[in-house]
């Protein structure tokens, strides 16, 4: 993550404005490794009259508060919809990359790539024979002049 420390700046102001029973949810071990990790030096100011989802955030600090979220503020009944959709997801992804690196597409193309350098090669030869035969009766000409 490139932006880690700032995005620990972003959560840190974000849990402050959680009412305090939230707060509690989380681990105190959590809240210390993303105190200890924020960039001393970045601003991040929290807008309280925008929802969060409109505010301006890094993807990081995004991705840090949803885990937040499912592990720790979450029902049982969200977390297990979150799981089931994250499931599906990385089935998706799994399947694009199963279709992309298909071992049988891959020999396939192989294949029709060594097809396709035979058949050049096929043709260079034919075209070169063709012009040894073109150039073989310029020089009997010449000669025989």
């Amino acid at each position: 993550m490139n932006n880690y420390n700032e995005a620990c700046t972003e959560v840190s102001t974000i849990l402050s404005h959680l009412n305090m029973e939230e707060y509690k949810k989380i681990p105190k071990e959590v809240i210390e490794t993303i105190e200890k990790s924020k960039n001393k030096e970045y601003v991040f100011i929290y807008d309280e009259n925008v929802e969060l989802r409109k505010q301006k955030l890094l993807k990081e600090t995004r991705a840090i508060l949803f885990n937040l979220f499912r592990d720790y503020l979450c029902t049982d009944e969200q977390k297990e919809k979150i799981i089931k959709m994250q499931q599906e997801e990385r089935n998706r992804i799994n399947k694009r990359k199963e279709e992309k690196y298909s071992y049988n597409d891959i020999f396939k193309k192989k294949i029709q790539d060594e097809e396709k350098e035979e058949t050049t090669k096929v043709l260079t030869t034919k075209k070169e024979n063709i012009i040894a035969k073109i150039i073989k009766k310029i020089e009997s000409f010449l000669k025989n002049t």
